[in-house]
């Protein structure tokens, strides 16, 4: 079954659920995709006996309490699904992997690696997946993620089709200040092929004209850099490489253009204020405990991001994310089978997830459409990771227009070094899958 057809029937399925929360359902009280019958669980390996973890403990590392959002009633279900206790560990997302480190050092370790923009300083901390006993081959997982995180034939990180934890960036509007005031939305623009950095300009600059206490649009992290095809820190063929060329400085360039003209601002929260037409965010904005939890739910409307120029592919971008093992964790396959239940849509309330049905549906027409080839930006990974630099995707926030290539060509040094420390984390790593299949540690993948 090819990529393609999987994607579509995983859409079906979804607008199938969504339109049954339509008419009231409440969400499913028990999984509807997980078991296979006899013991078997969609998603590992046959070998796996749930049963066989039953009175282990699995523990997620996370910065979000899972009781303060929509995930906690799904780690109780697990916990009862399969008799294994859920804890987890609350680390400060600026110190997830050092802390993990420390723990790791004492054998304190939890089990559950939460990537979110920590590559490829978080291949210091974690394990690739064979551990974990899952059936990657599996309709449920999200093979773009799977191909993204794979060194030497040992892929690192999963992420499932549909999973309401997906941060793909997109445009978020408020419906009501273009609908009251006649202006084509982002929506509109994106139905008629039109929806570009030229259009988006356009009605940044309309609604910033509506009056003084209304902006055209925030944008969150590089989403609109990497909405035209354009990421500081390339990766490909397992080797960082420097991604800053012509096009990149024409879309910077055009980005401070905005910003000098009032239309746009790096701007993560006010969208809630009700006065700001878009946000250039990610798909945490669509859920009720995201971004946006004072606006009035009804208002917001979600599209995609905008294209460099009419005609372009449609650009999906991000942040790198993804779950796996943590290095010497000691339950993998409990954190295997965790993985799989706690990424599976069908375990989740949607009606307490979303803001409403319009996001809702946008939300699944999105990441069934999920690409192999993301444009992760990878600014604030490269940061952590080797504690040089700065975030360079900002840099239009300060600078005009014309200045953008100079300060660029300055700092080449510091990127260069940047991604010389990154490819000797990710060459350390390969060396020791080479060294670990060789002492049997994991299985052989033949090259």
């Amino acid at each position: 079954m090819t990529q393609k057809v999987i994607r579509l029937i995983t859409l079906v399925l979804a607008i199938a659920l969504v339109a049954s929360l339509a008419v009231g359902c409440g969400g499913n009280d028990t999984p509807g995709s997980t078991n296979n019958g006899g013991g078997k669980v969609d998603g590992m390996l046959a070998e796996v006996n749930p049963e066989d973890y039953a009175g282990t403990k699995v523990v997620l590392a996370t910065w979000k309490d899972p009781f303060q959002n929509e995930d906690g009633p799904v780690c109780d279900k697990f916990e009862k699904e399969y008799g294994i206790d859920f804890d987890w560990q609350m680390i400060d997302q600026g110190e997830y992997v050092n802390t993990i480190a420390a723990a790791i050092a004492s054998n304190q370790q939890p089990d559950v690696f939460f990537e979110n923009g920590d590559f490829p300083g978080s291949l210091t901390v974690m394990q690739p997946l064979d551990a974990a006993k899952l059936d990657l081959t599996a309709p449920i997982w999200n093979q773009g993620v799977i191909k993204a995180s794979t060194l030497n034939g040992h892929p690192y990180l999963v992420d499932a089709i549909s999973n309401v934890w997906t941060e793909l960036d997109i445009c978020v509007y408020n419906k009501d200040i273009f609908e009251n005031n006649g202006l084509t939305t982002p929506e509109e623009y994106y139905e008629a092929g039109e929806w570009t950095f030229a259009s988006f300009r356009e009605a940044a600059k309309q609604v910033a004209a509506l009056g003084k206490e209304y902006s055209g649009a925030g944008v969150l992290d590089e989403a609109l850099l990497g909405a035209a095809g354009c990421t500081v820190f390339k990766y490909e063929n397992q080797k960082l490489s420097n991604g800053v060329d012509a096009h990149f400085e024409k879309v910077l360039s055009s980005m401070a253009e905005m910003r000098a003209a009032g239309y746009i601002k790096l701007d993560r929260f006010g969208f809630d204020d009700g006065k700001q037409g878009m946000c250039l965010t990610n798909c945490f904005g669509l859920k009720k405990t995201g971004y946006f939890t004072h606006l009035n739910s009804d208002v917001i409307r979600a599209t995609y991001l905008p294209v460099w120029e009419k005609g372009d592919e449609q650009v999906y971008t991000g942040i790198y994310r993804g779950w796996g093992l943590i290095e010497g964790c000691k339950n993998p396959v409990g954190a295997g089978l965790f993985m799989r239940y706690y990424l599976d849509v069908n375990n989740y309330d949607l009606q307490q997830t979303f803001h409403n049905q319009e996001v809702t549906n946008f939300f699944f027409e999105l990441v069934g459409a999920y690409s192999d080839n993301v444009v992760y930006y990878r600014g604030p990974d490269m940061m952590k990771t080797t504690g040089l630099g700065e975030r360079f995707g900002y840099i239009f926030m300060d600078r005009g227009p014309d200045q953008i290539k100079g300060y660029l060509d300055e700092q080449k040094p510091t990127i260069d070094l940047m991604i010389q420390k990154g490819n000797e984390i990710i060459d350390k790593e390969l060396e020791w899958i080479e060294n670990a299949e060789l002492a049997g540690m994991i299985n052989k993948v033949e090259k």
